[in-house]
C-alpha cells in the first residue's frame, strides 16, 4: 500500500481500467484527493457498472465522473496491449490474477480503437476469473456444478449437488442471481458459518435446521468522493438527500472496521517478542 500511494502521488497522470464499482470509485476518489492530476477511466462497454442496473444509474455516474469530478472517460474501448511489456497483462487472463500486481508505472496502454494512452500510474479494476479449472468437483448428475455464472448453490450456501452437502459456497464464485459485491458475499458467509456450526454441534443422527439466505433485490452505493454519492435499490434511483443517511463522513471506514472486530481482537505478537523465562 506504500509503495502503490508513493507511486501514485508522484504521478501527474493516472488512468484507471475497469469501469465497475472499484473502478468508478478509485477513479472518482483520486481525482477529488489530487485535483491536479489528469485522470482517466476506461471501460469496455458503452457505458460502465455492469450488473441489473439501470441505464439512467449508468449515464448519472457518467455525468458525475465526467461534469462534476473531471474524470475522462474512454467508453466502449478494451485495452489490448501495454508498453513497456508486461506479463501482468497476460496475467490477468489467468486462474490466478490476484497473486500480480495490479498496477504498472510509467505505461502505453494501446486501445482495441487504435487510441492509446499514457499513464505515469495505472491501475486495473477488472476482478478476477472464476476458480473452476482448480476445483475440480464431478456432478452426481447431468447438469455441471460449475454453471455460465459460477458454482450452482441452495439458499443455504451448500453446493446444490447431493454428493457435496458439507462444501459451502458464497461471494462471487456462486451462481445466485444477486448483485457480485461485498456486502452479499459477508452475508452469505453469515449463513454458511451458522449452518456449518448447526453441524457440526447436532447430533449424529439429528438433520440439523440450517438457515436459508433470501434473494434481497439487487442495490448499490456508489461513493464518489465524499460528496458525490448515487444509489439504486431493486428498481427505484434514490435521491440525493435520501441516500445522504448511509454517507458517513469517513466514507464507511469506522463501520467497516466495526464489522470485522478490528478493534475488539487483541493484536497478535509473537512468542519470540517476550523475554525468555530462565
Amino acid at each position: 500500500l506504500a509503495e502503490s500511494y508513493a507511486q501514485l502521488e508522484s504521478a501527474k497522470s493516472v488512468v484507471v481500467v475497469g469501469g465497475g464499482a472499484v473502478g468508478i470509485e478509485l477513479a472518482a476518489d483520486i481525482k477529488c484527493d489530487f485535483h491536479d492530476k489528469s485522470v482517466t477511466l476506461v471501460h469496455s462497454r458503452a457505458l460502465p457498472l455492469p450488473g441489473p442496473f439501470k441505464d439512467e444509474l449508468r449515464h448519472n455516474v457518467v455525468d458525475i465522473l465526467q461534469n462534476s469530478i473531471g474524470v475522462e472517460m474512454v467508453l466502449g474501448q478494451r485495452v489490448i496491449a501495454q508498453e513497456p511489456a508486461s506479463a501482468d497483462m497476460a496475467d490477468t487472463l489467468t486462474d490466478m490474477p490476484e497473486h500480480v500486481s495490479s498496477t504498472a508505472t510509467d505505461a502505453t496502454l494501446t486501445l482495441r480503437g487504435g487510441q492509446t494512452l499514457h499513464g505515469d500510474w495505472v491501475v486495473r479494476c477488472l476482478g478476477t476469473r472464476d476458480k473452476k479449472s482448480i476445483i475440480n468437483l464431478p456432478s452426481s448428475t447431468q447438469e455441471p456444478i460449475f454453471g455460465a455464472n459460477g458454482i450452482r448453490v441452495k439458499d443455504t450456501m451448500q453446493i446444490d449437488d447431493v454428493a457435496y452437502p458439507h462444501i459451502y459456497a458464497c461471494g462471487d464464485i456462486c451462481s445466485r442471481d444477486t448483485v457480485k459485491l461485498a456486502g452479499v458475499a459477508m452475508y452469505g458467509a453469515y449463513i454458511a458459518a451458522i449452518n456449518i456450526a448447526r453441524t457440526i454441534s447436532s447430533v449424529s443422527n439429528d438433520s440439523p435446521t440450517l438457515e436459508e439466505s433470501p434473494l434481497y433485490p439487487s442495490k448499490i452505493l456508489l461513493l464518489m468522493s465524499k460528496d458525490h454519492f448515487i444509489m439504486q435499490l431493486g428498481d427505484e434511483i434514490w435521491e440525493k438527500e435520501k441516500t445522504r443517511q448511509y454517507v458517513s463522513e469517513d466514507m464507511g471506514l469506522q463501520l467497516s472496521i466495526d464489522g470485522l472486530s478490528l478493534n475488539k481482537v487483541p493484536a497478535a505478537y509473537s512468542p519470540f517478542d517476550l523475554a525468555p523465562a530462565f
